[in-house]
């Protein structure tokens, strides 16, 4: 994995959550807030952790945030500030920014002052659970964007005996299966296509939005 220096700016539950996992990853981590409280939960994980106000370009500065590769802003609480961020992580040359934002609204906002990308984490949250909730036997792993996801589903009886040769899953259901595994078995990557799918194998696959819900209603 490489590794990359990230800057968080703001350690509310977000970016609490998102600079320890970053630190458990072995990525380097500054972390930014202007409550020391704030600071110091996450002062045990990473060692980089600054009470700094990231509206302040100087302060900024003196964190070592202008050798970040990315920068998460990672509070929404008050939209000029955020854009007071990212002006001044442009400013310090930081080469990719992202930004938690509360609404799609100032989404568009952030983007044209500068954000390379932004987040609404309540938005995917509630995506991500209402098609959990609409289909418990699917796990979406990864969003792909464009509709695309990777996602493991359970074989259906329909497939129960088959070759994946014979089930040919790409020219009959636009899914490109990637893995499978039997049981509580690891994923198989290097698959045979003469492998017969069994009852308890469950298949991994990059797959569309609308093939899932087609596949497997009701």
């Amino acid at each position: 994995m490489e590794k990359r220096i990230y800057a968080v700016l703001g350690l509310g539950l977000f970016g609490a959550s998102l600079a320890k996992s970053l630190a458990i990853e072995g990525q380097d981590v500054i972390a930014i807030d202007k409550n020391m409280n704030h600071v110091e939960e996450v002062s045990e994980l990473i060692d980089q952790s600054i009470q700094a106000d990231f509206t302040k370009i100087e302060q900024l500065k003196e964190a070592g945030v202008n050798a970040a590769d990315v920068a998460i802003v990672a509070t929404s609480q008050r939209l000029e500030d955020t854009i007071i961020a990212i002006l001044n992580l442009k400013e310090l040359n930081v080469k990719h920014i992202i930004v938690k934002s509360k609404s799609q609204t100032y989404r568009d906002v952030l983007l044209k002052v500068g954000a390379d990308r932004v987040i609404l984490p309540e938005v995917d949250t509630g995506n991500r659970i209402g098609k959990e909730l609409a289909n418990p036997h699917i796990n979406d792993l990864v969003d792909l964007g464009q509709f695309y996801h990777i996602a493991s589903f359970p074989v259906k009886k329909e497939w129960l005996n088959k070759t994946l040769t014979e089930i040919d899953f790409r020219a009959n259901y636009g899914i490109n299966i990637i893995a499978i595994k039997h049981g509580e078995q690891p994923y198989i990557v290097e698959i045979d296509g003469n492998l017969r799918l069994q009852d308890q194998d469950e298949l991994l696959g990059v797959v569309k939005d609308e093939t899932l819900r087609r596949l497997f209603k009701g």
